[in-house]
């Protein structure tokens, strides 16, 4: 009756079967159906429908369902107020604590106390008030006020303990001793006490014992700020920075210091709100190449020439990784067993874009069970597949794989309605609008996609889970792959969502991130993880495709842990039906002259973003006759500081000055805590580098140098990690003034100052016993990012292993003063030239 435009459903896997099962966009009936859609996920739904209202009430059934998703947030949030003490533990001690004074004389203690007296004159107060003191009996209304009083007491002991936790936690001596004091093992064995008591903890558990950051003192931030900039200045320079930093001190920093200690006492953390808004949602750049960052696969292997088996798989791995987070599952991460980590960015890794506006930008995240969908983009067209079930039933790997395997048939039929755009239009090529400056994005966002069929399409891309693109080439390179997956040349990475999931033509698989939401490990973490599940988990058969096997457990507390109805062999045997009847959808744009020229237009501006950037991905290892870790701990030298000192030896090679180098640190030791900086360039590394430079000094003096270089990145490292870094402390600084609306000069030459070296460390390993006696060939390569100057580079690596590190060396042609390959070069030679001072 509503008109519904679409073909007959006939299921299937043949050329014309295929056409039937997938469903276009249109207004009226699919408006109802994503209507009804959200009604099941997330309601009773209320919308514009052909010119009047619709309200749409689901069935009982999925009511029900969302109310037991509600018990089982409550029944987590009760988990984590009770916490270290166990829920079962709570729930023994308050029964009998109400047995004992349900039991006891009315003259004993449990009866007659002062704390007794007090609930029991409130209580009779309100029994007045409302007419019930003659009605309820007095024996009911001891009971409750006993529970009452039981769940107060506990929960008070709870929060006690965790403040104590927090207390603890706030120990930093095991991160500095060379050899374990008396202190730290009493400290240790304290926190082994804690953890004792849950022996399989929920992922967000210790969030609420994580200690807040501590906003740093501001004389010793001025001081190690003036430290940090003294190697890369004239002397001259360094005493006008100087003159304006004491002056700085002395005049409005004494009031900006007091605004920041009065923020950091009631807010989570006085740094990351403020840090996503102003550094991320706020800036107005472009985020393709600029802000967004990728990550590779495994380094020399492909599980599967199959790309639409490689997807289905790493599609399903990460829904299960989903599962893990939705019900808490996901264990938290600790250092060394003992000290947790922040886990709060990883509730965001999912369901989450970032919306363009015209001054600032939002990130919107949906709950976990208001989304089932993935949004697939291949050869230019968007499509919409379910990859859950509307009960929370993972949809096995090989159904994605037939539905992937349908869209790219159909793509591919010229004389299919559902056949892939001309890659040259406009339409092949939206992707693109995401990739330009922030505020011209918005413009055409509300414009163009603001109503109709663009703002129903728009809504089921923002709305999926995530963004899985099904690219046709096929790179043969790490170099090659990641600049691919970088940026896709500028019109197939949807850069707003928090992330894309990239399988190339040929098997090969990476990721592609955006910045605002979370940093690197997260994505690092469920990437390898999805990797390591596709690894264990005898994914596909001998020929290449998906194993065929429906026996996933989900974990305790899943919506989906309930028993499923079984699916008949025609179901199972479909892959385009699998407990629902529509599962694949393409979604269409009705795009007017003005939209076209605007998406060319992004189209012309990306492309030529993707054109300057220069990416080299290299390995140094031991049996191309370099070396790893290995040989550094060999020389009792941290791993990191000697990269950072070669990296600092490339850097003066390649340009003949010192310049200021960002290196991060994570600061997830604090609740919500994301990053630092480490100012890698020093007074010491000058040192070192000069000596280095110097034919007639020894290699003793040279090593000398270079130990005093490396404990003092060392010790700048650990001061960054525990929050007392200098420039997020001179950020907020910043950002209260012009709260205040105050122009300080000193603040903003001092966070002016290009970075034009800016290095990463990715962490490996996370997955906690995932890998064991990982082949060197699964060894992923990491990821990489732009330059964060447009005259500098930008170089992430990797310590893979004792015998390999990989770099991801990037900057731009437009520059004439860099060149990643001469980079390289440079940085191999710094590499061989540290290692024959120990030779």
């Amino acid at each position: 009756p509503l008109g519904r435009a679409q073909s007959l459903w006939l299921g299937g896997l043949t050329m014309a079967e295929a056409r039937s099962a997938v469903h276009s966009i249109r207004l009226g009936s699919v408006h109802l159906d994503a209507v009804s859609t959200k009604a099941k996920l997330r309601g009773p739904q209320t919308a514009a429908l052909d010119g009047g209202v619709i309200i749409v009430i689901p069935a009982p059934k999925y009511l029900l369902r969302q109310v037991q998703s509600r018990l089982r947030y409550m029944w987590n949030t009760t988990k984590h107020a009770s916490w270290p003490l166990p829920i079962w533990g709570l729930m023994i001690i308050t029964a009998a604590f109400l047995t004992k004074v349900i039991y006891s004389p009315s003259e004993s203690w449990y009866r007659n106390n002062k704390l007794a007296q007090i609930l029991w004159d409130l209580d009779m107060w309100w029994m007045h008030r409302l007419g019930l003191h003659n009605i309820i009996p007095a024996w009911v209304r001891i009971s409750y006020l006993a529970f009452y009083t039981a769940f107060a007491v506990l929960f008070l002991l709870a929060f006690i303990n965790r403040m104590m936790m927090r207390v603890l936690l706030r120990y930093q001596g095991w991160m500095v001793e060379k050899k374990t004091s008396v202190t730290t093992m009493a400290w240790g064995a304290l926190m082994k006490f804690y953890f004792a008591f849950d022996k399989h903890p929920l992922t967000f558990t210790y969030q609420s014992a994580m200690p807040r950051l501590a906003v740093p003192p501001l004389k010793l931030t001025i001081q190690r700020y003036l430290q940090s900039i003294k190697p890369v200045l004239s002397e001259k320079e360094y005493n006008e920075y100087q003159a304006a930093a004491h002056l700085f001190e002395k005049q409005e920093a004494p009031r900006l210091q007091a605004m920041l200690v009065a923020k950091s006492l009631y807010a989570t953390n006085y740094v990351s709100d403020w840090w996503e808004k102003y550094v991320y949602l706020r800036g107005r750049s472009p985020i393709l190449i600029n802000s967004n960052y990728y990550g590779l696969g495994f380094n020399s292997y492909i599980p599967t020439s199959s790309q639409v088996s490689r997807a289905g798989t790493l599609v399903y791995h990460y829904m299960r990784f989903k599962e893990l987070l939705d019900a808490q599952q996901l264990p938290p991460m600790t250092i060394r067993g003992v000290v947790p980590i922040c886990m709060r960015q990883y509730e965001r890794i999912f369901q989450t874009t970032r919306i363009p506006g015209r001054d600032t930008d939002t990130n919107v995240h949906l709950d976990p069970g208001d989304s089932i969908h993935i949004a697939v983009l291949h050869r230019g067209g968007f499509w919409k597949v379910n990859v859950l079930c509307d009960n929370g039933r993972l949809v096995p790997a090989h159904v994605l794989e037939h539905r992937f395997r349908s869209i790219i048939e159909l793509s591919a039929d010229s004389n299919s309605h559902f056949r892939a755009p001309d890659p040259n239009s406009a339409e092949a090529c939206l992707p693109a609008l995401t990739g330009i400056d922030r505020t011209r994005w918005a413009e055409h966002r509300e414009e163009f996609f603001g109503e109709g069929i663009n703002k129903l399409s728009l809504d089921e891309i923002e709305n999926a889970i995530i963004v899985l693109h099904l690219d046709d080439h096929s790179p043969k390179t790490w170099s090659e792959t990641g600049s691919l997956s970088l940026h896709g040349n500028g019109t197939t990475r949807w850069c707003d969502k928090s992330f894309n999931l990239l399988v190339y033509a040929n098997g090969q698989a990476a990721v592609h991130a955006e910045h605002s939401w979370a940093d690197a490990p997260v994505i690092a973490h469920a990437w390898e993880w999805v990797l390591a599940s596709e690894h264990n988990g005898n994914s596909y058969d001998a020929s290449g495709h998906c194993t065929v096997k429906d026996t996933h457990q989900p974990p305790p507390g899943s919506p989906s842990r309930r028993k499923n109805k079984a699916l008949s062999p025609q179901q199972k045997s479909k892959g385009l039906a699998f407990g629902d009847e529509e599962e694949v959808t393409r979604l269409e744009f009705v795009l007017s002259k003005e939209a076209k020229d605007a998406v060319l237009e992004a189209k012309k501006f990306t492309q030529k973003l993707c054109d300057d950037l220069q990416l080299l991905v290299v390995c140094q290892c031991v049996k191309d006759g370099g070396y790893g870790k290995g040989f550094i701990k060999k020389q009792k030298c941290s791993p990191d500081a000697w990269i950072q000192m070669a990296l600092q030896l490339a850097w003066f090679r390649d340009q003949g000055k010192f310049s200021l180098t960002y290196e991060a640190a994570a600061v997830r030791l604090f609740n919500e805590g994301r990053t630092e900086t480490i100012r890698s360039c020093t007074n010491d590394t000058r040192a070192f580098i000069t000596l280095m430079q110097d034919k007639k000094a020894s290699a003793k003096e040279k090593i000398a140098a270079m130990r005093k270089a490396a404990e003092t990145h060392v010790s700048l490292s650990r001061e960054s990690s525990v929050g007392r870094g200098v420039d997020r402390h001179l950020f907020c600084l910043y950002v209260s003034s012009l709260a205040l609306g105050m122009n300080v000069k000193f603040l903003k030459d001092a966070l002016s100052m290009p970075w034009q070296l800016s290095t990463s460390q990715i962490p490996q390993n996370q997955t906690q016993g995932m890998w064991k006696n990982i082949p060197e060939e699964l060894y992923s390569p990491s990821g990489g990012f732009g330059p964060v100057s447009d005259e500098g580079y930008g170089v992430s690596y990797m310590m893979a292993s004792d015998d390999m590190t990989f770099f991801h060396i990037s900057c731009k042609h437009s520059c004439k003063a860099t060149d990643a390959e001469r980079f390289k070069k440079h940085l191999w030679q710094a590499h061989a030239d540290m290692r024959a001072l120990f030779e």
